[in-house]
């Protein structure tokens, strides 16, 4: 459930980085992170079920 909050809280600072304050560059690292956790978290989600 925390892995989801984080997913979530760098997905809200990448859109407050991009749109709200116009930052370029390395606020898309931020999104990257997020959807990083993501997929490793879905991966593993799926895997567990599976067992």
């Amino acid at each position: 459930m925390y892995v989801r909050l984080v997913v979530a809280a760098l997905f809200v600072a990448w859109l407050v980085g991009k749109f709200v304050l116009g930052r370029e560059g390395f606020v898309h690292i931020l999104l990257l992170c997020a959807v990083a956790v993501g997929v490793v978290r879905f991966v593993h989600e799926r895997r567990a079920a599976r067992q």
